[in-house]
């Protein structure tokens, strides 16, 4: 078939063996064998030339139609290689989905603009039993408590950092610690906040007093109240939302509390190709804005 297509196509059998990567008289062999197996000339040799019979040319539609499948076929097998088929769908805490991911999303619909992303911004519990439950390939969070049904991996590192106003005393600090904190109104988080045991165990042992306390469960809530003069707060590195409020400056906390970033991936389906494109992305974005090298990508 592949032969008598080449020649329908090329015209002759020297440019159809060509075409084929065979020698030409491999090719006449074949098509010769081919003619006694169907019991038909597909063509008439004329003064050198072969010229396709009736019969050839009631057979071509149907073999062109095979050809077109095929090339789908091959298609389709090099947009899997090359992570062009499928899709995409993603579950993150606000601190990650906020900044970060975005801009690997975006590096990613650059990439693969075929390939459909579902993203939603949720709660931890929301992120973990999306993905325990395969509604999500993968999920993003930190601080993340064990699950039976999700497998968590490393993505990234970051700290705890302070958010104060531009017009704040301590603005212009390179560093702060907790003492530096005494007198101050502080945005402290709820019990159900991951942040909140590490924030307090930043300042467990100072026993500094604070003017006056809020409590939020958002981190992205303790920006903004920074940023509308309310406070200072204790947060991660990752939320960088000083896009949002550039009316805000977040200083290392010291001494240095990492906080970290994981990709968490249901323990009973292994991450797609087109996820572990996206998980190096997001290793990548995280470990530039951070200034540390990548995570290593997670096995397939």
């Amino acid at each position: 078939m592949e032969v008598f297509h080449a020649i329908m196509m090329t015209g002759s059998v020297t440019s159809a063996a060509k075409s084929l990567n065979i020698t030409q008289p491999a090719a006449t062999k074949i098509l010769r064998h081919s003619e006694d197996q169907l019991k038909f000339r597909l063509f008439h040799r004329i003064k050198g030339r072969l010229v396709p019979t009736d019969d050839a040319l009631a057979i071509l539609p149907d073999v062109e139609r095979v050809f077109q499948e095929m090339r789908a076929v091959h298609q389709s097998l090099d947009d899997v290689r090359n992570a062009r088929r499928g899709s995409l769908s993603i579950v993150a805490i606000p601190t990650l989905g906020q900044v970060a991911l975005p801009r690997a999303i975006a590096q990613f619909a650059r990439e693969r603009p075929e390939v459909p992303v579902s993203f939603e911004i949720r709660a931890k519990r929301y992120v973990m039993q999306s993905v325990a439950t395969q509604r999500a390939e993968v999920g993003f969070a930190f601080l993340t408590p064990t699950h039976s049904g999700v497998e968590t991996r490393p993505l990234g590192s970051g700290r705890l950092v302070c958010i104060v106003r531009r017009d704040h005393r301590l603005a212009d600090r390179t560093s702060v610690t907790a003492t530096d904190l005494a007198g101050e109104s502080f945005i402290t988080f709820s019990k159900d906040q991951g942040l909140r045991p590490l924030v307090e165990s930043a300042l467990v042992n100072s026993r500094i007093q604070f003017s006056g306390q809020i409590e939020t469960g958002w981190v992205s809530t303790a920006w903004s109240l920074v940023d509308n003069g309310i406070g200072i707060s204790l947060v991660d590195s990752f939320s960088q939302l000083d896009r949002l409020y550039p009316n805000v400056v977040a200083i290392p906390f010291l001494p240095e509390l990492p906080v970290q970033a994981d990709i968490l991936i249901p323990r009973a389906k292994p991450l797609s190709r087109i996820a572990r494109h996206f998980v190096d992305l997001a290793s990548k974005v995280l470990s530039e804005e951070h200034g540390k090298a990548p995570a290593e990508s997670p096995p397939p």
